[in-house]
């Protein structure tokens, strides 16, 4: 059944391109005149929006997202400043740039106490905080619950999207949490009112959208999880409604970046800036304050303008710098928002990809500088740099700003050049053959999609139990491209599901040396217990925790060990200990153990009864 009560077909919005709902300064809206309402942000991630029916998508089924921009501002054109969740929402909750908040990925970072979250601003303002995201990479460890009093990050419904993705939890049951938190709320008779943050994830891969959306989109099943996930947004605007809310409730819908798509050869996100993935929604909503919607294209919007934005709008007291502008207000000419991916660098050892945009052009700084004219050229299709090599003042804008930021490279821990020892050791394992031998951060990512797919499709082959021809094609992967860190870990696992646990320890070593992670260390100290070697064992283990004291995965290994030496009650707390430190990641394993260490005891007693 969709959830139709405050939607309605879309209509279309006014169009401006001065500005008609401007001031006679190009303000869009008084500062102050969202003073004591309530503030709502959703999120959805990897969405495009393009892919909206606000946006102009004629396949999308978004009736509730289109009704909120006709009482509200659309901004047409809209960056993030990261394709990668945990970076990007840092940003819009700092409106700090990537570089000056310091979260460069997902994982591996963590928010610093030292950044003035929004929540918190709103929280010192007497708001009631509360958020609700939906998958993992978000869970409170990573440093974004700052400022909020309730963060719900717990996941008793969850998906299991397969190997190497996250944890998620479906919009229906993020929904039920929201509105069982407003419904106490109003029982609770608060007056004070509230910033909210929801985070909806469905539209990201794999794309599954549940029934009956599943058939309804068949041939289009990344529209279907954007028509879920609408609909499960009416859910929350009608209880937003019968609690006599709406009104009084200043709602942004946004997403963190958008998905590939195969443009570009691109076909999720991360590793690539163009606006497939960079290009955003942003939709600021009140019927009150928007009666009458329009479209705003006289000014580039950016995630990083959010905390600002808001600020302003409901008369927050300034706090620190940021990086945003209030984008209500008169537009700035010529101004060029900052982009970057380190994933290439970090994930794979190709080049890191940085960028400027402004409204009608893009510079993007990799091995082949690109350069394009977005005002003819929407798709990037027409690279301009060869003519145009000043990239119409951006290039050098960017180096200046490069310039004030840490090198990638130093925030990657990655050396920038082969040693004579490792460039021989590759060679002598048939790794390393003419290209091949090039250094970590020189390969552009834009080049490199293809090893990104066979990489990818090693990986489907494995979990198929195609062995053979997963081997074959990581193999291929490695010669190609020997230092990239993340083929390497996936050629682990690949050949730890064919049983072939030399190899897939030589394996995890050589990502260990690229592309250190608490994961493969913790493989690393499995191998080397099933060798009996113990001193790697404990070694290992101690350099997973330094990574990720968190990992559950480190006392499932300890349990382990604990229980082929018969320490049976250390052993039951350590996969307690994973259970109730790593419940996401770690929880199915740390269960299944428990289950078995259960059956061997029974054994065990049933042995010494007869």
């Amino acid at each position: 059944m969709f959830h139709s009560s405050v939607v309605k077909a879309f209509l279309g919005l006014s169009i401006v391109t001065a500005c008609g709902a401007c001031g006679s300064d190009g303000r869009l809206a008084e500062p102050g005149s969202a003073t004591g309402m309530n503030v709502l942000i959703v999120t959805i991630d990897t969405l495009r929006a393009d892919r909206l029916g606000c946006y102009g998508h004629t396949g999308a089924r978004t009736p509730t997202i289109d009704a909120l921009a006709e009482s509200g501002l659309l901004f047409e054109q809209a960056t993030t400043v990261s394709p990668i969740t945990l970076p990007s929402h840092a940003s819009i909750f700092t409106g700090l740039a990537v570089p000056n908040h310091g979260v460069r990925h997902n994982g591996t970072f963590k928010l610093s106490p030292d950044a003035t979250t929004l929540a918190e601003r709103f929280s010192a303002s007497g708001y009631d905080t509360a958020a609700f995201v939906s998958a993992f990479v978000l869970d409170r460890r990573y440093g974004l619950n700052q400022g909020f009093t309730d963060y719900d990050d717990r996941f008793e419904t969850t998906i299991d999207a397969g190997p190497g993705s996250y944890p998620e939890r479906p919009a229906d049951a993020v929904t039920a949490r929201v509105t069982d938190w407003l419904r106490a709320r109003a029982d609770a008779r608060r007056e004070s009112p509230f910033f909210v943050w929801v985070h909806y994830f469905d539209p990201h891969g794999p794309y599954e959208p549940p029934a009956p959306f599943a058939e309804s989109f068949s041939e289009a099943p990344y529209d279907g999880e954007i028509a879920f996930v609408d609909n499960e947004l009416a859910r929350l605007i009608d209880k937003l409604r019968d609690l006599a809310l709406l009104d009084d409730t200043l709602i942004l819908i946004t997403s963190d970046h958008g998905e590939g798509l195969g443009d570009h050869d691109e076909a999720t996100h991360a590793d690539l800036i163009y606006d497939s993935t960079m290009r955003v929604p942003w939709i600021l909503s009140n019927p009150r304050l928007f009666p009458n919607g329009n479209v705003v294209r006289d000014r580039l919007a950016a995630t990083i303008d959010i905390v600002p934005t808001l600020a302003a709008l409901t008369g927050l007291e300034p706090a620190g710098p940021v990086d945003g502008i209030d984008i209500t207000a008169a537009p700035v000419a010529g101004r060029a928002v900052y982009l970057e991916t380190l994933a290439p660098l970090l994930d794979y050892g190709w080049a890191p990809l940085y960028g400027l945009r402004r409204i009608d052009d893009k510079f993007i700084q990799a091995p082949q500088p690109e350069y394009y004219d977005l005002a003819s050229d929407r798709a990037e299709l027409d690279n301009l740099y060869e003519d145009r090599k000043d990239a119409g003042g951006l290039r050098a804008e960017l180096s200046a700003r490069l310039a004030d930021w840490p090198d990638a490279f130093e925030v990657a821990g990655i050396q920038k050049e082969l040693t004579r020892d490792e460039l021989e050791r590759l060679t002598s394992l048939g790794y390393v053959t003419g290209q091949a031998a090039l250094p970590p951060g020189t390969r552009d990512p834009k080049a490199m999609m293809p090893v990104w797919h066979r990489i990818n499709e090693a990986g489907r082959l494995s979990v198929r139990g195609e062995h053979a021809g997963a081997i074959a094609a990581i193999r291929e992967v490695l010669q190609l491209d020997p230092t990239n860190g993340k083929a390497w870990s996936v050629a682990m696992q690949i050949y730890d599901r064919a049983g072939q646990s030399t190899e897939a320890e030589t394996c995890a070593r050589r990502a260990l040396q690229l592309r250190p992670t608490s994961g493969v260390w913790v493989n690393l100290a499995r191998f080397a217990l099933n060798r009996g070697d113990l001193a790697t064992f404990e070694g290992a283990l101690a350099e997973a925790q330094r990574l990720d004291p968190q990992n559950g995965g480190i006392h499932i290994g300890h349990g382990h060990a604990d229980a082929l030496q018969g320490r049976y009650d250390e052993a039951r707390k350590e996969f307690e200990t994973a259970l109730r430190i790593d419940p996401v990641r770690s929880g199915p394993a740390a269960r299944e153990q428990l289950r078995r260490l259960d059956a061997l005891l029974e054994s065990r007693a049933d042995d010494t009864k007869q």
